[in-house]
């Protein structure tokens, strides 16, 4: 990795992990969310434009695939706040980051999609569970499997399943995709990630209208600063992502350093929130972090 790629990811990695900060430090909502989506949206409008992308003519698997990920975008954003009300960011984006990554891994195995793991991607992927279930107990001596499902909210579940749905939907849409454009690959995904953030916005929009507590919510969060910044971090986190990968031979390594996000994640929330430090939560997100790593590999 050279060092242009190096900065662009380190930077990736503090956007990623600051958004997700500023969404749990100021009472996230569905309402929260659909301004972070509207104003990814916005900041990507001249992709689509510019992007010679002949959007009638693209297949009905396309559609399907894009219908799919903008509905679980859209599971995971309900999921994401309700987990950060009800849980501390150092336990929930740990778990949030790491389930998915077992979540995929078994869809891929059992429809046998894409390359199968290696030898430290099994240990990589064991490691990962170990670190899921130890990382939400309360204390070592109440570590087990049983303990995990106890512990762990329906939401952090939710948002785990959503990112799920729609990195699979994303990687088979973009295929599609890529086929019928006559834009580069980045530009061509620039511009479906503009339009998928605006109908998850919308999506997110009519849910909102749909709860009067949001409603209310949806006033107040507009005279905030604080979703727009998160729509501006996270927009700017996958476009260096994206820039990042035209810098390196072996996009494997890309991947692992973004993990660095996790432990970020997890010191905010101890250190600037206070929330409570155990010994499972720091053990688990150690496991977390090195079996994602492996995986990669």
């Amino acid at each position: 990795m050279n060092q242009t790629a190096f900065l662009l990811i380190l930077i990736s990695v503090f956007l990623h992990a600051g958004w997700n900060f500023l969404s749990k430090a100021n009472r996230p909502s569905a309402s929260f969310y659909v301004i972070v989506n509207g104003i990814v949206a916005v900041a990507l409008l001249p992709f689509p434009l510019i992007a010679k992308i002949a959007w009638v003519q693209l297949s009905w698997k396309f559609w399907i695939f894009f219908a799919g990920s903008v509905f679980f975008e859209i599971i995971y954003a309900i999921g994401l706040f309700k987990a950060y009300k009800k849980n501390d960011i150092s336990m929930a984006y740990p778990l949030m980051r790491a389930l998915p990554v077992l979540l995929i891994t078994a869809v891929t195995y059992i429809l046998n999609i894409g390359k199968p793991l290696t030898v430290p991607g099994w240990i990589g992927i064991f490691i990962v569970s170990l670190g899921c279930i130890i990382l939400p107990q309360k204390d070592v001596r109440d570590i087990n499997p049983r303990n995990f499902l106890r512990s762990v909210s329906g939401a952090i579940l939710l948002a785990a399943i959503g990112t799920t749905g729609y990195t699979l939907m994303d990687k088979l849409a973009t295929a599609e995709l890529t086929l019928l454009s006559q834009s580069g690959s980045s530009m061509t995904v620039m511009a479906y990630f503009c339009v998928v953030e605006f109908f998850i916005a919308l999506g997110l929009l009519a849910y909102v209208f749909t709860l009067p507590r949001e409603i209310v919510e949806f006033r107040k969060c507009w005279k905030t600063p604080y979703p727009y910044l998160c729509g501006i971090f996270s927009g700017a986190a996958y476009v260096l992502v994206l820039l990042a990968m035209a810098q390196v031979t072996n996009v494997s390594y890309l991947q692992a350093f973004r993990q660095m996000s996790l432990p970020l994640g997890v010191a905010a929330g101890i250190f600037l929130l206070h929330e409570k430090v155990t010994i499972p939560k720091l053990l688990g997100t150690v496991l977390v972090v090195t079996g994602l790593i492996l995986t990669v590999f």
